[in-house]
């Protein structure tokens, strides 16, 4: 461990001290700053000018971390909490309430929106695209709900993948200790005005271990394939069309409650299969200069089978936008969606669900408004989006920003905003058997107890009004600093209402069963500010340099004896600070170092059953990459350096928690 953390250090001093006349990446500092971004407003604007908190993982950045999945690129956005939660999960949230589906952040794949309405989630495990297919990942911390609608509470997470560029074509094998990985993609043209490429992916995930050290049984095997054409038939037109195809077969541990004598949870393994495939075709249309028509429809299914549950789930979606300019300084857009959702599940002895089959919808239509005053050098947008959604009744979802262009170099903005979670099918028509517990000795009867989560058919939608404030300074070329404070009032949260308990046979044995209600009783607020500083120390050498910190205070209006265990897994399981500063240089014309550190505060779980406890933790990642030739690059990425292995996630699903192993891998990059 010594040797190894010698030789981090070492790297780290030699990376400041290189020096040389190449330009760090392909885009330098200058044009890094002047990226448009189109998740803000859905139109493009520069970055730099947004008002919104809003970080783009450019491609280069995605290359240069060594990220081999996009939960792994997300980790180099600040103020965004990515967690591994075993060999195969992730939990991913912004600005807390993280969770193995953390249902107030949004997640769309260039605008096909991915979350379950069964848990108002993502299954990231899903996800097995090809990095290098990805242009940018554009990152919103903030609500973001009058333009994306349903979920963009907390944030928006929009992954944008190139368009087809010709016959390019590569090969990319990665080898290691946790994961191994080969991917192949060709590109070619029909005719002058067709482009296309098509990709196959395919990789194998050690297994991690418990919390004992012993090895778990959740490895898991992905395959993805994938096609996109892009077609200018002139006229000013535009059409692509993409599809993705998926088979993964996984391993996973859960605990399962024991229904008979002596009550205690086992760890059962099993398979975990998934299958899906989705189809998206995006028209769009130049109207005149300065506006344009665009229209996006897709169709999504997937499988998920376990041990909880399988599920199947066919979902169509349809979206309308027109932008145009009404007027001088005036640019309007406005745009309507319908998606339509149905799902088939067969539970289990520990999950049953009323109705097996269900379906939901959700339409929406929104305005927006950009009224730039620039004799002020101010910016003001406005607009609201009016949703109805299957269960709950019709949102309004309005916000208004502010931007300020103080002078060339600095940028004021704020914004208001409101932002609504809409129910989960599991919160709305479930049952869990989440607990067993052994009878009391003083009950002659002998009868144990079974705690119940209760789904609830009236349950109402999460709120959110959100207040935001940044500041964006670029003193030099080579210096930048972002500035973003928040302060989130929240209505309606998840609580626990618990009932009167009954006697029941549950799989054929008496119970005392304790009903857990699902209700809306829980309020509170949090506050918080993000920090991002990027210096261009020399045209080779860059640091970047990252801390967020978040505070969340809630109460349940009508606390009972589980009012913390629902409270402390939103509240403390959420990262209070973390920090990272990542250092990239080129150390020679061929030979590339990126060097990140990052700090992660504590995270507990104060419940009835028992505390958990994480504590704060530093690590370290590095990549060194070999461009040997134009067509081959040879790197080894080093991951969680500074620890054989550590937890990062306390999981609230009936999996089981996991140590984290270090991870040393190599890959080899061919393109023709």
């Amino acid at each position: 461990m010594n040797n190894l953390n010698r030789f981090v250090l070492s790297l780290s001093l030699l990376s400041l001290h290189t020096q040389a006349e190449q330009d760090l990446i392909d885009i330098d500092f200058e044009e890094l700053m002047k990226i448009e971004v189109t998740s803000v407003s859905k139109k493009n604007e520069k970055l730099s000018k947004a008002a919104a908190a809003i970080y783009v993982v450019t491609e280069d950045e995605i290359r240069r971390s060594g990220a081999t999945n996009i939960p792994e690129a997300l980790f180099l956005v600040p103020g965004v909490d990515v967690t591994k939660i075993d060999a195969n999960k992730w939990a991913i949230a912004i600005r807390g309430f993280n969770g193995r589906f953390s249902n107030k952040l949004l997640v769309l794949i260039d605008g096909r929106s991915i979350y379950t309405p069964t848990s108002s989630g993502v299954y990231w495990e899903n996800l097995n695209y090809l990095m290098s297919d990805i242009s940018r990942i554009e990152v919103i911390r903030g609500p973001g709900a009058t333009l994306w609608g349903t979920n963009a509470v907390n944030g928006v997470i929009n992954i944008i993948t190139k368009a087809s560029s010709g016959k390019e074509g590569e090969i990319n094998a990665s080898l290691g200790n946790q994961y191994k990985g080969i991917g192949v993609k060709q590109g070619g043209e029909i005719g002058d005005s067709t482009k296309f490429r098509v990709y196959v992916n395919s990789k194998k995930q050690e297994e991690t271990q418990d919390l004992q050290g012993f090895d778990q049984d959740n490895a898991g095997q992905y395959l993805q394939t994938g096609v996109r054409f892009d077609i200018e038939p002139g006229n000013g037109q535009w059409l692509t069309l993409q599809g993705d195809l998926y088979k993964h077969q996984l391993r996973q541990q859960f605990s399962v409650s024991n229904y008979s004598s002596p009550y205690t949870s086992t760890i059962e393994s099993d398979d975990v299969d998934l299958m899906g495939a989705n189809l998206s075709l995006l028209w769009g249309i130049k109207t005149s200069i300065d506006s344009e028509l665009n229209i996006r429809t897709s169709v999504d299914f997937y499988e998920h089978n376990d041990l909880q549950f399988n599920e199947m789930r066919d979902t169509f979606n349809i979206d309308i936008e027109y932008q145009f300019m009404p007027f001088i300084d005036h640019s309007l857009i406005w745009g309507a969606g319908y998606r339509v959702s149905r799902n088939e599940i067969d539970g289990s002895d520990s999950f049953t669900i009323s109705s097996s089959t269900e379906t939901t919808q959700i339409w929406n239509l929104f305005l927006q408004d950009t009224w730039k005053i620039p004799q002020k050098d101010l910016s003001l947008t406005f607009g609201a989006k009016i949703e109805g959604n299957s269960y709950s009744r019709t949102e309004i979802q309005p916000n208004i920003r502010l931007s300020w262009l103080v002078s060339e170099n600095v940028t004021l903005w704020s914004a208001i905003s409101r932002a609504i979670r809409i129910p989960s099918q599991v919160e709305n028509d479930s049952m869990i058997n989440i607990q067993v517990i052994a009878p009391s000795a003083f009950d002659p009867t002998g009868t144990p107890f079974l705690l119940q989560l209760i789904g609830n058919n009236q349950f109402e939608s999460e709120e959110l009004t959100a207040y935001e404030i940044g500041y964006r300074w670029f003193p030099s070329p080579q210096l930048s600093f972002d500035i973003t404070a928040f302060y989130n009032q929240y209505e309606n949260l998840l609580s626990y209402d618990i009932g009167d308990a009954e006697i029941k046979s549950i799989n054929g044995n008496t119970f005392y069963v304790i009903p857990i209600n699902l209700d809306n009783n829980t309020e509170g607020y949090s506050y918080g500010a993000e920090w991002l500083t990027s210096w261009q120390v020399t045209p080779r050498t860059r640091l970047r340099f990252s801390y967020s910190y978040l505070d969340i205070n809630l109460e349940d209006t009508q606390p009972n004896i589980y009012s913390n265990d629902v409270i402390s897994l939103s509240v403390d399981r959420s990262l209070q600070h973390q920090a990272s500063i990542w250092a990239s240089t080129d150390l020679s014309e061929s030979i590339e170092l990126d060097l990140r550190f990052y700090y992660t505060s504590s995270r507990s779980w104060e419940r009835s059953s028992g505390d958990q406890y994480i504590s704060d933790s530093v690590d370290g990642d590095l990549r060194i990459a070999w461009q040997i030739s134009p067509s081959l690059n040879l790197s080894i990425v080093g991951q969680h350096l500074l620890h054989d292995d550590n937890q990062q996630f306390i999981t609230e699903s009936s999996s089981t928690d996991s140590l984290i192993e270090r991870s040393i891998f190599f890959n080899a990059l061919y393109r023709w």
